[in-house]
C-alpha cells in the first residue's frame, strides 16, 4: 500500500511540471511547427518524378550446332546490366544535347542527370521502370521519355550487330562445314573406287563352301577308315586261322596225266593198281584273304593319304579366311567411318543452312528486344517534400523535446535549492 500511494505522488509530481512549464513546452512545439512549415514551404524545391515502362522481350532465335555448339544471338541479362547500359555516358550526353541541358537556367552533367534516375525491375515480369525525378514536372517527363527512347534505339543497334556477328559466324562455320563436307565426299567416291569388300565376301563364301565341302568328304573318309581298320581286322584273324600250304593224299590212278599215260603203254586194265601220293597245295582260303588284306592294306594308305590331304587343305583354307575376314574387316571399318563422318558432316551442314536462313530473316527484320511499354505523363503534383508529413515530423520532435526541456529545468531548479 505505502508503495503504491509512492507511486501516485511521483505521477502527480510529473503532471504537475508539465502543467507548471507548459509554456516552454507550447513554446518549443510552436518553434518546430513553424519552422517546419516554413523550410517545407520556403526553403525546400519540389520534385517530381515521371515513369516509363520498358518491356525487355526474349531472344527469338537460338542456334545449337553439332557437336553441342550453341551460340545465342542476346544472352539474358540482369537488372544490374540494365542498369549499366540505361546509365550509359553515351546515352545522358545524348539527352542533354537532345534537351538543351547543358544551358541555362539547367546546365546539367552526366554525372548530375545520372543521379535524377532509379531503375527497378516489377516482380514476376520482364518489365523495367525508369523513375526521372527533377523539379519540373514537363522536364521530368521530357527526360524520362528521350532517354528510353534513346535506350531503345541504341539497344537495337546492339542487337542488330550482334545479329550480324552470328550471320558472320555461321556463314563462316557453314563454309568450312561445306569444304569437310566435300573432302569426306570425294573420300568416299575413292573408296568406294578401290574397296574390295565385294570380293573379299565372294571368296570368303567361296572358301568356306569348299571347306565344308572338305569337312563332309572328311567325315565320310573316317567312317570309311573305320570300316577298313574293322575289315582288316577280320581278315587277320580269319587269316590267322587258315592254313597257308594243304596237304593232300591222292592216288595215282586217279591222276589224269597218269591214266593218259598208262593207257597209251598197256591197253589192259590196271584200275587195281593201287598206289597213292602226298601232294602240297597253296591254300585259295588264304590266297582269297591274303588278297583282301592287301587289298583292305591299300584302300587304308589311300584314304589316310586323302585324310591327311584334306587336313592339310582344311587349315591352309582357314588361314586364307582368317585373312579374308581380318582384311575384310578392316574395310569395313574403314566404310563405316567414312559413313559415320560423312553423316557427322551432313548433319552440321544441314543446320548451319537453316540457321543461316534464319538468322538472315533476323537481320532483315531486327527491332530489338527491348520496348517502351509505357511513355511517361507530366505527373500532377510533386512527390517531396511532404510539408505536411514534415510539420507533424517536427510537431512530434518539438513536443518531446519541450517535455525533456520542462523536467531538465525543475530538476535543475530544485538542485540549486
Amino acid at each position: 500500500m505505502p508503495e503504491i500511494q509512492e507511486e501516485e505522488i511521483d505521477l502527480r509530481e510529473y503532471i504537475n511540471v508539465l502543467l507548471k512549464r507548459k509554456g516552454i513546452i507550447i513554446l518549443i512545439f510552436l518553434i518546430a511547427v513553424i519552422t517546419a512549415a516554413l523550410v517545407s514551404y520556403f526553403y525546400l524545391k519540389p520534385v517530381y518524378e515521371a515513369s516509363t515502362i520498358l518491356m525487355i522481350s526474349k531472344p527469338k532465335y537460338q542456334v545449337e550446332l553439332e557437336p553441342k555448339i550453341q551460340t545465342q544471338f542476346t544472352p539474358e541479362v540482369s537488372l544490374a546490366t540494365y542498369e549499366s547500359l540505361i546509365k550509359d555516358r553515351e546515352i545522358e550526353e545524348e539527352v542533354i544535347r537532345k534537351l538543351n541541358l547543358d544551358q541555362l537556367p539547367y546546365e546539367f552533367t552526366p554525372d548530375s542527370l545520372q543521379g535524377m534516375i532509379t531503375i527497378e525491375a516489377l516482380k514476376d515480369t520482364n518489365l523495367i521502370k525508369l523513375n526521372l525525378q527533377a523539379g519540373e514536372p514537363k522536364l521530368a517527363k521530357d527526360i524520362a521519355n528521350v532517354w528510353a527512347a534513346l535506350f531503345v534505339e541504341k539497344n537495337k543497334d546492339l542487337n542488330l550487330q550482334e545479329s550480324k556477328e552470328a550471320q558472320r559466324f555461321i556463314e563462316e562455320q557453314l563454309k568450312i562445314s561445306d569444304q569437310n563436307l566435300s573432302k569426306i565426299e570425294e573420300e568416299i567416291r575413292e573408296f568406294n573406287e578401290t574397296n574390295k569388300i565385294e570380293i573379299f565376301e565372294n571368296e570368303i563364301k567361296g572358301k568356306a563352301a569348299k571347306i565344308l565341302n572338305y569337312e563332309l568328304r572328311l567325315a565320310d573318309i573316317k567312317l570309311s577308315l573305320e570300316k577298313e581298320k574293322a575289315r582288316k581286322e577280320q581278315v587277320i584273324i580269319a587269316l590267322n586261322e587258315q592254313e597257308k600250304v594243304l596237304k593232300l593224299s591222292k592216288s595215282i590212278t586217279n591222276d589224269q596225266f597218269f591214266h593218259q599215260l598208262m593207257s597209251k603203254i598197256t591197253s589192259g586194265n590196271f584200275s587195281d593198281i593201287n598206289l597213292t601220293y602226298v601232294s602240297e597245295e597253296t591254300n585259295p582260303i588264304y590266297y582269297n584273304l591274303a588278297q583282301q588284306l592287301v587289298s583292305a592294306d591299300i584302300s587304308i594308305s589311300s584314304l589316310q593319304a586323302e585324310e591327311n590331304q584334306l587336313i592339310e587343305n582344311i587349315n591352309d583354307f582357314n588361314l586364307e579366311l582368317e585373312t579374308l575376314r581380318k582384311e575384310l574387316a578392316q574395310e569395313k571399318l574403314t566404310q563405316s567411318r567414312l559413313e559415320r563422318e560423312y553423316d557427322t558432316a551432313k548433319g552440321v551442314y544441314d543446320v548451319l543452312s537453316q540457321k543461316n536462313e534464319e538468322v538472315k530473316i533476323a537481320v532483315a527484320t531486327e527491332s530489338g528486344l527491348v520496348k517502351i511499354a509505357s511513355l511517361a505523363y507530366e505527373p500532377r503534383g510533386p512527390i517531396k517534400p511532404n510539408k505536411k508529413l514534415n510539420i507533424l515530423i517536427a510537431g512530434v520532435l518539438g513536443l518531446f523535446v519541450g517535455i525533456f526541456a520542462a523536467f531538465f529545468l525543475e530538476f535543475w531548479q530544485k538542485g540549486k535549492s
